[in-house]
């Protein structure tokens, strides 16, 4: 990983290795979604390097659904890692994207997201698809 600081947040470059180790790990939990019908998942990189995966679970009602991306967040925060966050693999919906982004707020790092199209892994810092960002500043 390559760190750098654009607009005062940290952004970080993933290899290609890494890149393809975060689906591998994704791939390998889809099966864990629960209805299986969904199969939606994600996986989160750290900044020491550990790729933590989620899967949906969805909800009869929906309103209680959890999409794989806030799966996989939460899967690094019960690991003390919630703030240290890098990257996350996409393409995401657009309920994910404000929680990716409301995450790379509190943690000052531009979170990377990371999406396979045909074998070329493309990444695309959150801010770059969050035009007109709500809030605007880390709420408390």
């Amino acid at each position: 990983m390559k760190k750098k600081i654009v607009k005062g947040k940290e952004v970080y470059e993933i290899d290609s290795k890494t890149c393809e180790e975060m689906f591998e790990v994704q791939e390998e939990v889809r099966k864990n979604t629960f209805p299986k019908a969904g199969g939606y998942c994600a996986s989160v990189l750290t900044k020491k390097g550990n790729i933590d995966p989620g899967v949906a679970y969805q909800s009869d009602t929906y309103t209680l659904t959890i999409h794989g991306e806030a799966s996989a967040l939460n899967h690094a925060a019960i690991h003390g890692e919630g703030k240290e966050i890098v990257a996350i693999t996409g393409p995401n919906c657009h309920i994910c994207k404000q929680l990716i982004y409301e995450n790379s707020l509190r943690s000052n790092i531009d979170i990377v997201v990371v999406v396979n199209e045909d074998g070329q892994f493309k990444q695309i810092p959150i801010s770059g698809l969050m035009p007109f960002p709500w809030p605007s500043e880390p709420q408390v």
